[in-house]
């Protein structure tokens, strides 16, 4: 990972005041001395660890689901090591991926980001091809190989930003993003609360609204026969109206420990068969009614928990050495996603 470079890390916390102008009043006042005290180490972060972890309440009789997870601290879905040159990501994609792989298992990768490329260890992925050999997993395929940031950034710089643009978050870049959208600001011991957009969180923590959108919208659009880009700007502007509550825990010396976000996106699958014109064929009256009557008892909450400590002095291990470029297919397989 690099500052300079791209967004890898790109995302949330706080230097600014929450104040929209000098000599606000005294609630306004109490919010930036809240939030200041709170994350005035992680403005000047270069060097620190995250985890994250993620739980979800889906029920739908449209998708045919109902699941429940809750937060495990004892298995992240992400960890991670950043510092100014080198930056070691985790993945662990096993709740997702190990149906697909017959059974429980171990399933993910591990990424490592430079200046110059990004090395990624996907040899966990050779249990979905032993599940189904014929599989097609792109840059995905099992072993260790690297993306030539250099190589593409004068070519395709949208391409670098989105392979940088989704990882981790920056904390200092956080310093400056969250304190402009949280609202409602209270402090509670060492908890501390705010309420902003689904949409402006997602942002302040670093992701590219837009793009997720499309990553969530591109599916949906194929088998609907939906325009990709309407129904991207659904999916925006669905974000940007849903509200989401921001817990942030601080740890003895009043610094930022965790950063937690949870939002109700249930209504999302009625908002989208709320607008029938998108379709192509446009159903019929009775085939709509149908469909929104399965949407309509749609139950979707997801939290987010990310986990930050500190630490200047961090030396992240090199990545594995490899010569196997796969430039070319990732750039392939991310124009064939949509992106």
């Amino acid at each position: 990972m690099t500052t300079s470079r791209g967004r890898l890390a790109a995302g949330l916390l706080l230097t600014c005041a929450l104040a929209t102008g000098c000599g606000g009043g005294p609630e306004e006042e109490a919010q930036t001395f809240v939030l200041d005290d709170a994350f005035a180490a992680a403005s000047e972060a270069t060097s620190y660890r995250t985890s994250s972890y993620t739980a979800q309440d889906l029920s739908s009789s449209l998708m045919g689901v109902d699941t429940e997870t809750e937060i495990d601290e004892d298995n992240p879905t992400t960890t991670a090591e950043v510092s100014p040159e080198l930056s070691h990501i985790t993945m662990d994609l096993s709740a997702l991926l190990g149906p697909v792989a017959g059974g429980e298992t171990d399933l993910g990768f591990e990424m490592w980001v430079t200046p110059q490329r990004i090395t990624l260890d996907s040899r966990d992925y050779a249990v979905l091809k032993e599940a189904d050999p014929s599989a097609d997993l792109g840059p995905f395929e099992p072993g260790v190989s690297f993306f030539d940031l250099d190589g593409v950034a004068a070519d395709d710089p949208e391409i670098v930003e989105l392979m940088l643009g989704q990882g981790v978050t920056d904390l200092r870049q956080m310093a400056t993003d969250l304190p402009d959208v949280l609202e409602d600001v209270e402090r509670d011991g060492r908890t501390v609360t705010g309420t902003a957009s689904y949409a402006e969180v997602m942002a302040a923590m670093g992701g590219d609204v837009e793009q997720m959108s499309r990553s969530a919208a591109g599916g949906i659009a194929l088998n609907l026969g939906i325009d990709v880009d309407e129904l991207t700007d659904l999916y925006v502007d669905f974000y940007e109206a849903t509200p989401a509550d921001v817990t942030i825990e601080l740890d003895e010396e009043d610094a930022l420990s965790s950063v937690e976000y949870t939002a109700d996106l249930s209504e999302i699958y009625v908002s989208i068969f709320d607008r029938p014109e998108m379709f192509d064929p446009r159903p019929s009256d009775e085939e709509l009614a149908q469909v929104e009557d399965l949407a309509s008892d749609t139950e979707w909450v997801i939290t987010v928990l990310q986990r930050f400590e500190v630490d200047d002095d961090l030396v992240v291990d090199p990545a594995p050495e490899t010569d196997d470029d796969r430039t070319n297919q990732w750039i392939a397989f991310l124009e064939g996603a949509g992106f």
